[in-house]
């Protein structure tokens, strides 16, 4: 009877974000829309849900598992889709200004973020993740890593998106017509502009050559969310460790060995297990890209769970911020790319 009550408390929460989520993947790749994206779609639908029934009478414990639960499991399995080689396919010097640029992005979204504005320290690495990284799906992976809450993620994935979409009206007007070349420009838009169908779109609209250099660059900015997964794991969880007094005991080198997985959640662990087996062939390419389009499904489905679980008075205190944030982080990879240009 226990159990039955246990699924019972769950089964409707999950069931309505399963079924919303699924329904918009399945419109937007069936339908082929180019409004908006099926994650802010999915994130729209579940705050409207929240406005609507603010009380989420039957759904508020699946859908804030939905929200977090399956996220974590989500991100984990991203693992399968990243092979450490395709990383240094782009060039040396091409990756040594993506991986310039992300940390840069990284670094300006917490000074102004956090340090001027003082937004939650949370915000700024969301904010730096999905303007440095690869969008939506950056801010999505690195949310359950970091502990974010729902509306911090609502609230970053909204502003990013909608300056984001700004890129591809400006950067086409601006830079083709001051004398940079079409790679050149390429390079700024791939290492620039926030999401992945952005980046073509901004560029395409160009030339072929730039939309083939700004997706490569952009795709190889993608493949360092591995590693970023990684390092924000270890980072904040090292620090919640030092807050609850539960840092290693040097004085017994064997408990570095069996207390290491304090510092990685379980999500992670498996994501760099799955990277393992991807990155040695294990994992075939065309097993990771399947695994990563059920992902994809996945997340939209959390995202859902996510927007239940938002109050949007929180989205208009924090945006004016945020927004200002998202502009600084913006700008500097802008001239990071004008950077990378001259010395490449």
């Amino acid at each position: 009877m226990e159990k039955f009550s246990f699924i019972k408390k769950y089964f409707f929460g999950v069931l309505v974000c399963s079924f919303v989520g699924v329904l918009v993947y399945f419109f937007y790749d069936i339908y082929e829309v180019k409004i908006l994206d099926p994650l802010i779609a999915s994130l729209f639908i579940g705050i409207l849900i929240r406005i609507f029934k603010p009380d989420l009478a039957g759904m508020k414990a699946g859908s804030s598992w939905s929200g977090k639960g399956l996220l974590e499991f989500s991100v984990m399995m991203i693992g399968a889709n990243i092979a450490i080689s395709e990383v240094f396919e782009s060039g040396f010097w091409l990756l040594g200004i993506i991986i310039f640029g992300v940390f840069s992005g990284m670094f300006i979204s917490y000074i102004v973020g956090h340090r001027l504005l003082g937004l939650d320290k949370k915000i700024s690495t969301l904010v730096g993740a999905g303007n440095s990284i690869c969008g939506n799906s950056a801010v999505i992976a690195i949310a359950p890593v970091i502990g974010a809450t729902p509306p911090q993620i609502a609230t970053v994935i909204s502003f990013s998106a909608i300056l984001g979409a700004l890129q591809i009206i400006l950067l086409p007007l601006i830079f083709p017509n001051v004398g940079i070349g079409n790679y050149d420009y390429g390079v700024i838009a791939g290492i620039s502009v926030y999401a992945v169908s952005q980046v073509v779109a901004s560029s395409s609209i160009v030339s072929p050559l730039s939309a083939s250099v700004a997706t490569t660059v952009k795709l190889t900015r993608v493949l360092l969310l591995g590693p970023l997964v990684i390092l924000l794991g270890v980072l904040f969880n090292a620090n919640k460790n030092i807050k609850n007094n539960k840092s290693l005991n040097l004085s017994r080198p064997y408990e570095k060995i069996f207390n290491l997985q304090k510092y990685l959640p379980w999500f992670v662990i498996g994501f760099l297990i799955l990277t393992f087996l991807r990155s040695t062939g294990i994992i075939q390419a065309n097993a990771g890209g399947n695994i990563f389009e059920i992902t994809k499904i996945l997340f939209s489905i959390s995202m859902v769970g996510i927007g239940m679980g938002v109050d949007i008075k929180e989205i208009i205190n924090l945006g004016p911020k945020i927004a200002i944030t998202v502009l600084s982080v913006m700008m500097v990879m802008i001239f990071i790319g004008l950077l990378g240009i001259f010395i490449i």
